[in-house]
């Protein structure tokens, strides 16, 4: 009797061991694979001590329960908001501080955002300002730190990078514009951290204004990084295939928007368009050069008498302001191109000298761009998903512009790939 049960209870035991380890594995697993940690198309690069910093928003979000509906899966959670220094060159944190300031009903809610710079101090804000020390981290102020104007400071329930209603970053200033309860807007000197009044400001014009250059500036796509027709001191340059040449040479002019194989014509700059001619016989799926960074100037104003007739022609449907392409230290460009014209082809990075030579070529993996900076010698890509619409970034493409290397950051692991 005994020994027929033991088979049995044999198995009783293995199933439930498998419960017991197997089932808690499961759930850690599939809840983690919902989780995520993300970075944000505001970061900003600093040097300290001479290297390169990377400072971000980081959004922690843990799943807690998971489940499916007509092949959906449905995920709810929390999410946590850090200020995160990131050494460029090794991956290490430097330092990280939990924004976690309470909005006005008393909640922790709402999404974090990285204002600006000054030489030495960060300006986050999640439902209150965050004065951080770019050096160690240390938070300096906070609302209940900035005295002379601490009754008139509101809290700010903002929505990255869609909704922020009370604090913006004026450049010409070099100040925080802070929307103050009163109905006034108020300076917080970036340097000196002293705030004063400026009646001058109508506070209902300037932060609509100013929310819809941050939504902009924030949500970009790699449409936007492309510069298709451009020229330096001597040369112009332009993006176009043979049909779209034929046209030029036929009828002196272009279409709207030209099509996606594209080469890489030139010609001086003292020749009309029709003198353009291709450099070589490479093809660039969706190609043009990356634009510069920072995007402060515009090549070509839109009330040059020739844009419309000339210009205005080169550019693909996004390319709509003609800002001059980013150059390497040599010269060169980088091209901007896909690997092939499905929606979501990995992007290809191709290096080239002046006169169109092939300096190098990278293969990025990355399918759209939400971000590009520039540190020291290397060109910085914040990456997302074609999908993503809240501008969130997995990964940081660390990209060499001397030959192309790259190495990727990984938000969530933390570490170079």
């Amino acid at each position: 009797m005994n020994r027929k049960l033991n088979p049995v209870l044999i198995l009783a035991i293995l199933f439930g061991l498998i419960m017991l380890v197997g089932l808690p594995w499961y759930i850690f697993s599939v809840l983690n694979k919902h989780s995520r940690s993300s970075g944000q198309s505001d970061a900003i690069v600093y040097l300290l001590n001479g290297k390169p910093v990377l400072a971000t928003v980081i959004k922690d979000f843990n799943a807690n329960s998971v489940s499916s509906g007509n092949g959906v899966d449905h995920v709810s959670g929390t999410s946590r908001y850090y200020a995160r220094a990131i050494d460029l060159e090794t991956g290490k944190r430097l330092w990280n501080i939990k924004l976690n300031a309470e909005n006005d009903k008393g909640q922790d809610w709402g999404d974090a955002f990285l204002l600006t710079q000054s030489e030495k101090y960060l300006f986050f804000l999640r439902n209150e300002l965050y004065v951080v020390s770019k050096e160690d981290g240390k938070v300096v102020a906070r609302n209940k730190d900035l005295k002379d104007i601490q009754d008139k400071l509101m809290k700010e329930s903002g929505t990255f990078p869609f909704v922020m209603t009370n604090y913006s970053y004026e450049h010409s200033l070099h100040a925080i514009i802070i929307k103050g309860a009163d109905g006034l807007a108020y300076q917080l000197d970036v340097n000196t951290l002293k705030s004063k009044p400026d009646p001058q400001i109508d506070v209902a014009r300037y932060f609509f204004t100013k929310q819809s250059e941050f939504r902009k500036t924030m949500h970009e796509s790699y449409g936007e990084q492309l510069v298709t027709f451009t020229e330096d001191n001597s040369l112009q340059f332009a993006f176009i295939n043979d049909n779209d040449y034929q046209t030029l040479q036929n009828e002196g002019r272009l279409p709207y928007a030209t099509q996606p194989r594209r080469s890489l014509y030139t010609a001086a700059v003292s020749l009309p368009l029709t003198a353009l001619k291709k450099t070589s016989n490479e093809i660039y799926l969706f190609g043009g050069f990356l634009r510069a960074v920072p995007q402060d100037s515009i090549l070509y104003s839109r009330e040059d008498k020739d844009f419309h007739n000339c210009h205005g022609e080169f550019r693909v449907r996004e390319d709509m302001n003609q800002r001059p392409p980013m150059r390497l230290p040599n010269g060169g460009f980088v091209i901007l191109h896909r690997a092939s014209i499905a929606q979501d082809a990995p992007i290809l990075l191709t290096a080239v000298a002046p006169d169109g030579k092939k300096l190098w070529h990278t293969v990025t993996g990355a399918s759209e761009i939400n971000k590009v900076l520039i540190a020291k010698d290397h060109l910085l890509i914040l990456t997302g998903t074609a999908a993503n619409t809240n501008d969130e970034v997995n990964d940081l493409l660390n990209i060499s512009l001397a030959d192309g290397k790259m190495k990727t950051y990984n938000f969530k692991e933390e570490k170079y790939n």
